[in-house]
């Protein structure tokens, strides 16, 4: 009897284990039943990674988490896809349209984390790529994945990220450990580090 295939799961699964993808010679549909078990598997890694964040983590997001999956598998098969319009692209990668919030952010964040990579391997192949502009809308929405990455963060809003304080530790945290001037230059992130760092900053991060 031939193996059930399940080529989203599969590809969830190997990000979150060894960070990479695979890539089918065709574009394949996602079944409810891979989602459900995605969906189980991520809040299993969401457990096992919130043991070691500051503070009372949000509870996880399954709508969030299953989003985002779904956004970086078919960011993916799309490198090698690209028969489609751009109808067709904004059908294939929706944006986020449930409630935005800290659980959201940190849920997102298990599979999202990967796409910024994603989206420097679709501008090495063809910077014109009507992709491009889609998954940077997401990552600006999500900017906590997309931490040390080139995207133009002058327009990002904070306010979210400084409601819940285990997401604002987080933020902080990951800029500090990707040493990202860039994405150290916002005000109100300035601001975050001069209070962490205090009179140590330069011993820190001596680049500041």
């Amino acid at each position: 009897m031939d193996k059930i295939k399940t080529p989203f799961l599969d590809t969830i699964y190997h990000l979150r284990t060894i960070e990479q993808v695979i890539l089918y010679d065709k574009l394949i549909t996602i079944s409810e039943t891979e989602e459900t078990e995605a969906v189980l598997f991520l809040e299993t890694e969401y457990e096992k990674e919130i043991l070691e964040y500051p503070g009372t983590a949000p509870d996880f997001n399954a709508e969030a988490a299953l989003w985002a999956a779904k956004t970086v598998y078919l960011a993916t098969q799309l490198l090698l896809h690209r028969e489609h319009k751009r109808d067709d692209l904004n059908i294939l990668l929706p944006d986020y349209a449930e409630i935005q919030d800290a659980s959201a952010i940190i849920s997102a964040d298990l599979c999202l984390r990967f796409l910024p990579q994603i989206v420097g391997e679709i501008k090495r192949l063809d910077p014109e790529d009507l992709i491009i502009e889609i998954l940077e809308k997401h990552l600006i929405q999500f900017h906590y994945s997309a931490i040390g990455s080139e995207l133009d963060i002058e327009n990002v809003s904070f306010e979210i990220i400084e409601a819940n304080d285990c997401l604002l530790q987080l933020y902080i945290d990951r800029v500090v450990q990707r040493k990202s001037i860039k994405w150290a230059q916002p005000d109100f992130i300035k601001k975050q580090l001069e209070i962490g760092f205090g009179d140590y900053q330069k011993l820190f991060w001596s680049q500041l």
